[in-house]
């Protein structure tokens, strides 16, 4: 089964948490997780690897303690049980643990994939606290270990048991998974924000979508030659050298260039605009104005005027954007 199809289909419909008791004064810190992994509607079967870590919020958040690795998992009727260990240290604050969850095929050459969201660890594996010693001078919560002997949440499981048919569990708060929005999946209906979008890094799109900046080029003018001065090729996220574009000025027509940008334009948007200076040439007189044609599907021819209209002229600087 590939990633896609696990982000798609794969979620946890229920957890719980049973504490692994052994004789008092032996109790380790060790305690068994159960939980149930559905394949869409249906449960999962076969050997999975699983890998569990702690963190001390719901999101974000820091880690707590190790992660924990249990490779070749067998899940029947979708039902898993593992015993895990993260020691003592990690309960120390015991409102803010909370367990995170990814999965693959065994055998997959994919990634992990994190079933969200996370899920807290409640009260009992706390009882757990008092192999660390830390309330070891007042061990009633383990040794009568109230909350884990009745352990209402752990041994009814009432939520975790009714978990199959539960909204957030199934579908992430009422909004189905036609409207989820999954990193590394490619996603094809619309995506609506209230809020801002903020990336650190650049912004790539295929050449046949719309939306964001296929091209930009700043091109100068020096002994009428024409040069790229500044470049942002937005299919590659070059922004140095040429960018992957060429220039040449044609042969025996002054102040008109071709760019050629190395992908298919024609059904581009083509914005072009002319640097508002006195022109560097002979006569030196203002730049009257720019315009431009497709010459093929790659390539932009741009003519720019700096005495009139009656012929071309080469000019200080033009700007070239392409959506």
């Amino acid at each position: 089964m590939t990633r896609k199809s696990i982000l798609k289909r794969f979620f946890i419909i229920s957890l719980f948490i049973v504490i692994a008791t052994t004789a008092a004064l032996a109790q380790s810190t060790a305690f068994s997780f159960q939980g149930r992994l559905n394949d869409g509607t249906n449960p999962a079967n076969g050997r999975y690897d699983l890998e569990f870590k702690l963190f001390n919020t719901i999101t974000g958040g820091t880690q707590v303690g190790a992660t924990l690795a249990r490779p070749n998992t067998i899940l029947i009727n979708g039902v898993f049980s593992t015993t895990l260990d993260f020691g003592a240290a990690a309960f120390n604050n015991p409102n803010s643990v909370f367990i995170e969850i990814a999965v693959k095929p065994n055998g997959s050459p994919n990634q992990l994939t994190i079933l969200g969201p996370r899920q807290q660890i409640t009260a009992v594996p706390f009882a757990l606290r008092a192999t660390s010693a830390a309330n070891a001078d007042n061990s009633t919560n383990a040794v009568n270990a109230q909350n884990a002997v009745n352990a209402t949440n752990a041994t009814n499981a009432t939520t975790a048991t009714t978990a199959a048919t539960a909204t957030n569990a199934l579908s992430l708060g009422g909004v189905s998974s036609t409207g989820w929005t999954r990193l590394n999946v490619e996603n094809t209906g619309s995506l609506i924000l209230t809020g801002g979008i903020q990336a650190g890094g650049n912004l790539t799109q295929p050449t046949n979508s719309n939306g964001l900046v296929k091209a930009m080029i700043v091109v100068g003018h020096v002994s009428s030659i024409p040069n790229i001065m500044r470049c942002y090729n937005g299919v590659t996220t070059s922004s140095s050298g040429n960018c992957g574009f060429s220039i040449t000025a044609a042969p025996g027509l002054a102040g008109v260039d071709k760019i050629d940008f190395g992908f298919d334009i024609s059904t581009r948007f083509v914005v072009v605009s002319a640097q508002y200076a006195n022109g560097s040439f002979s006569p030196s007189t203002n730049n009257n104005g720019i315009n431009y044609r497709i010459f093929n599907n790659t390539t932009v021819d741009v003519f720019t005027f700096s005495n009139s209209w009656a012929d071309t002229r080469e000019i200080n600087s033009y700007t070239i954007l392409i959506f």
